[in-house]
């Protein structure tokens, strides 16, 4: 594509180039002046978008044309059939001629269509025209075709239609008017309700009925041990006469429901069902989590007045109507240790809740008191209905930098949005924060932060926002916060997520964040070129680095040559980038194991791999 003019002046040996100047966005402001390439990558996306809009019209108009046509078919095979039903001369010759009128506009504006493609083309060779021609002789025949079919069809209806009237007056020939009548008086009996009694006036219902109460009443002598109730069509308790007779209807029997300690059950089976329900504001009698557990105290509600909690619909930020609560009595030093004493401590989070079909997400945070407005995180636990097909997103925070997230599908886990309610449990342990949804272990996050040496609280949030400012949907019913024993005692943890995973740090990757955030294709681009440049004298003798840079993030991942000079970036670009060291995942550990067990078998050493 030409992206610049050139206007040459009198010197045939000198140009004057002059370049339209392509849009900066905004969040490049500040990486100004661009290079040429740059310039050149902005103006080409530019002109790519241009010609997609102008291609868009193109097949837009196009695809309407068809449709107009498609349409004229239908409306003509629509009056075609009408005529066919209708079976008058006059109309035939008259919808004829509107059909006739109809396709001859349509084949008139085809060929002025074609007329115009042919003038605005004339390139057009003689056997593109008389494919094009051909294709109009189709098109006609298809239509000719259609015809046939449609009066094929409306024929072969007509037939039908005269072949069951024929077998309907047989069949009323062969039964006669009285059988006829019969026939009709036996599939309705005439019904006469006076008194409240029905009455019936055919002997040979009366003879039914009276077998059928007959046959009932056996049955029921057969099963004295069983309830029965005798329940009549009618309410009244007028005799009736001698020409009528009372339909009672069969007898309802009520089977008795025995326990399994063959005891009967005190009240209906509804009462029962209905009395062993857990309400949704309270947590099941099996984990022992009431208000009057010893082993824990209710946090919320605090009183009558506190049903729920539910966020702001308009928050400022995720401080902004957050609920926060003290976690008191935790230490480090006895997380395993029974409630048995004073000197114990409490580890297990019970929250139950209600998160809503709608909700796109909703988030807890456990932090220490000295979390500074929540900078620092010990555990963040995240449902994410929305992303990536519903992620359940685990993680914690350190000095303003979430660390290296830990992802679980949704689809794996019990039902938790659009459910009545939910039982949430974090239970704190010596490896970790082990999460459970409705009994389910689901996930594990190591512990990646010190916890506190001293006894003493810890501090529960549920923010009313995320970090962007959208808010939170969901509605706290309780939480409770005691010591209980371990629930992954004795069982295998090898499937539960996050259990036994790498965490150490990568010795040549750099976590790069607090960038402007990005959403196009160009920006991916400018921010990939603007670190190269910025970390190149870290990349070696040929100052090769790796940046990986994601759309609609604020962060990116830099590799450089070595783990030296991973040290020595951190040291020179923490003036003008916030740089950490990134987290090594689980599958680049797995990968350096296997380069390792490779070199030494081939009796080499190999530092590490490429990640991808």
């Amino acid at each position: 594509h030409n992206i610049a003019t050139m206007t040459s002046t009198n010197n045939p040996n000198t140009t004057t180039t002059t370049a339209t100047a392509p849009t900066i966005p905004e969040a490049l402001q500040h990486l100004t002046p661009l290079t040429k390439n740059e310039l050149l990558l902005l103006s080409t996306y530019d002109r790519i978008k241009q010609y997609e809009k102008i291609s868009a019209k193109l097949k837009a108009t196009e695809a309407k044309r068809r449709l107009e046509e498609a349409d004229e078919r239908y409306r003509a095979k629509v009056r075609e059939r009408e005529r066919l039903e209708n079976g008058d001369d006059d109309d035939v010759e008259e919808g004829t001629k509107n059909e006739l009128m109809v396709e001859d506009s349509a084949t008139q504006r085809r060929q002025q269509y074609d007329d115009n493609s042919s003038d605005e083309d004339n390139s057009e060779d003689e056997a593109v025209k008389h494919q094009r021609r051909q294709k109009q002789q189709q098109r006609q025949l298809e239509i000719t075709q259609l015809r046939e079919e449609i009066e094929a069809k409306s024929q072969q209806e007509a037939e039908r239609d005269a072949a069951r009237q024929r077998e309907e007056e047989m069949r009323r020939e062969l039964l006669g008017p009285e059988e006829t009548t019969k026939k009709k008086k036996k599939k309705r009996p005439r019904e006469e309700v006076a008194g409240g009694d029905v009455t019936v006036e055919s002997e040979q219902l009366k003879n039914d009925v009276t077998n059928n109460n007959d046959f009932i009443q056996e049955q029921n002598d057969d099963q004295d041990d069983e309830d029965s109730s005798f329940m009549p069509l009618s309410s009244s308790s007028q005799q009736p006469s001698s020409s009528s007779i009372i339909i009672s209807g069969p007898s309802l029997k009520k089977k008795r429901l025995i326990n399994d300690d063959n005891t009967q059950p005190s009240g209906s089976l509804i009462a029962n069902i209905s009395g062993g329900a857990t309400p949704i504001h309270d947590f099941s009698s099996k984990l022992k989590m009431s208000k009057t557990s010893l082993d824990g105290t209710v946090l919320f509600p605090t009183s009558i007045q506190e049903k729920t909690w539910r966020p702001p619909s308009n928050p400022a930020n995720f401080m902004d109507g957050c609920l926060e609560l003290d976690l008191p009595d935790f230490d480090p030093n006895n997380l395993q240790q029974p409630n048995n004493n004073n000197n114990s401590s409490n580890n297990t989070l019970a929250i139950k809740f209600h998160a809503p079909q709608e909700s796109a997400r909703f988030s807890i945070n456990i932090a220490t008191p000295h979390h500074n407005g929540y900078d620092s995180i010990l555990f963040h636990f995240n449902p994410r209905q929305f992303q990536r097909g519903g992620q359940l997103v685990i993680n914690n925070k350190k000095e303003s930098m979430w660390g290296n997230d830990l992802s679980v599908p949704l689809s794996t886990l019990p039902l938790v949005f659009g459910k009545t309610a939910c039982t949430l449990i974090v239970q704190i342990n010596d490896e970790g924060f082990d999460v459970f949804v409705e009994g389910v272990h689901c996930a594990r996050l190591e512990h990646r932060m010190d916890l506190p040496k001293l006894r003493g609280p810890l501090c529960l949030q549920f923010p009313a926002s995320d970090d962007y400012g959208n808010p939170e949907d969901w509605e706290v019913y309780r939480v409770w916060w005691g010591y209980k024993d371990s629930m992954t005692a004795g069982k295998d943890l090898s499937g539960v997520a996050g259990v036994n995973i790498y965490s150490s740090v990568h010795p040549k990757k750099l976590f790069v964040s607090g960038l402007p955030k990005i959403h196009s294709d160009p920006e991916m681009d400018l921010r990939r070129a603007e670190l190269e440049r910025a970390f190149r004298k870290y990349g070696g003798p040929n100052g090769a680095v790796l940046v990986s840079v994601q759309k609609d993030s604020t962060f990116a991942f830099v590799e450089v040559a070595s783990e030296q000079q991973a040290d020595l970036a951190l040291v020179e670009m923490a003036g003008r980038y916030r740089v950490n060291k990134a987290r090594r995942t689980k599958h680049e550990a797995l990968m350096e194991e296997r380069a390792a067990k490779e070199a030494a078998e081939k009796g080499g050493v190999k530092e590490s791999v490429d990640w991808d």
